[in-house]
């Protein structure tokens, strides 16, 4: 039997992986999890686009390139180049999109259908890490990569919106736990 409270406990950001290859089986296993997750009006906004081999290895081409665009013109790209490397070293990275476009909406409400459809995603891909961690795997949610989302989206071809990417592999690290913020300076009880 599954232990969810120590699944959740022990899950740790994997940013080193070993070269061993993951079956598409388990890979479509992960992705199958990931999309029972809870959506806004069962929506289910989620995309995903699988690369691995040598798609793989031109995405890390291209988010290298679209960094590099980006360092050129002064921009701070955070820590694109620690994920990038995480990328490189995973044997699979997934581009998570969101397949809903705003643009037909009323302006006032596309913000709200933005944060919906970014809730939903979020424990999507929640879901996949815990389920990938249970599996054995490590994985990186990454998001990163909207420092080059232009460039992403035109590799694999989609106008769809990029929201995050995920590193999935076999760890070649055990990280500790990282420090939380108490949660009595982060919780308000009203009766």
């Amino acid at each position: 039997m599954v232990d969810t409270v120590e699944i959740i406990r022990s899950r740790r950001s994997i940013r080193r992986f070993k070269s061993d290859k993951i079956g598409r089986d388990v890979i479509e296993k992960l992705l199958d999890l990931a999309t029972q997750a809870p959506s806004a009006k069962n929506d289910q906004p989620w995309k995903f686009v699988v690369a691995t081999g040598r798609a793989k290895t031109s995405l890390v081409n291209v988010l290298m390139e679209g960094m590099e665009r980006a360092e050129a013109q002064g921009l701070s790209t955070g820590s694109m180049r620690v994920s990038i490397r995480a990328m490189s070293e995973a044997p699979v990275v997934i581009l998570v999109f969101n397949r809903f476009g705003r643009e037909n909406l009323p302006q006032e409400y596309q913000y709200a259908k933005c944060l919906v459809d970014t809730q939903s995603i979020g424990a999507a891909i929640q879901t996949f890490l815990l389920a990938a961690w249970d599996a054995g795997l490590g994985t990186l949610w990454i998001c990163d990569v909207l420092y080059a989302r232009d460039q992403v989206q035109a590799f694999v071809s989609t106008k769809e919106e990029l929201v995050a990417t995920i590193a999935l592999g076999v760890p070649s690290e055990s990280p500790g736990k990282r420090p939380r913020e108490d949660l009595n300076e982060l919780t308000t009880w009203m009766d």
